[in-house]
């Protein structure tokens, strides 16, 4: 029992004490009828804490078919994991991790309500602590909205890399736009600093921590690409010498 519901149980026995309080205050002179109604608050309460297991499970179970069957009205050709299928401790009633077969490594959670309509209240990864040159796969979970079972997941394609410490880029393909991904790690964890999107067989570029990262798509058809600077310089590029690589001025 979890410790809210502890303190439910709690709080429902101080009632029914309270509650005995005063009958014994009405019915002091009517002594049976006092230990008659006490007794059935007594005996309620310890009936619905020994039942209320058993209750979650059967109700965990109902709502498990409910959103199964939102599943699969609304995702007919997917197929999904739910998890858990019977209620276990440390699960909240009603509620599921749920992936497709096709991305077991992310997913969302779902709640079934008492009205059985189903809602999504969060994300989930099971990925462990990537190693830094995998980084970049990380995007796929975080670009563009929250991702939801609705969400269309995006086809990533490294091109290029630099790791120079703990700052890590990625020249990228984000489905088929030039991508690049600035990102800073360690062993305690890593965080997303930047993450930029050119136009289709076009280019991208970043600053950060006094660089500027260029990536030119392999398709560009320019000669020439010129990246103004932040600190208002030019900076020009041959395109045959460097498309398809991720350039690296400090």
């Amino acid at each position: 029992m979890s410790p809210s519901e502890t303190i439910y149980f709690f709080l429902f026995g101080v009632a029914v004490l309270v509650g005995i309080m005063f009958i014994w205050l009405i019915f002091r002179r009517r002594k049976k009828w006092a230990i008659s109604l006490s007794g059935l608050l007594v005996i309620g309460y310890v009936g619905s804490y020994f039942y209320y297991p058993a209750l979650k499970v059967n109700t965990h179970a109902e709502r498990y078919e409910q959103v199964k069957d939102y599943l699969g009205k609304n995702y007919p050709n997917e197929k999904f994991t739910i998890i858990p299928k019977h209620y276990e401790e440390g699960y909240t009633v009603g509620q599921f991790d749920i992936n497709t077969i096709e991305t077991p490594t992310i997913g969302v959670t779902l709640r079934v309500d008492k009205e059985g309509q189903v809602k999504q209240i969060g994300t989930w990864t099971k990925q462990d602590h990537p190693k830094q040159q995998e980084l970049w796969r990380e995007i796929e979970f975080i670009h563009g909205s929250t991702y939801s079972l609705d969400k269309e997941i995006p086809e990533i394609t490294k091109q290029d890399e630099w790791i120079e410490g703990q700052l890590t880029a990625f020249a990228l393909t984000i489905n088929d736009k030039p991508a690049i991904a600035i990102f800073n790690y360690s062993s305690a964890g890593y965080s997303l600093l930047d993450l930029q999107q050119g136009e289709r067989e076009g280019f991208v570029s970043i600053e950060e921590a006094g660089y500027a990262f260029i990536y030119i798509d392999k398709k560009y058809q320019g000669e020439t690409v010129t990246i103004h600077l932040k600190n208002g310089e030019e900076y020009t590029l041959n395109v045959d010498q460097h498309k398809g690589k991720l350039i690296v001025q400090k």
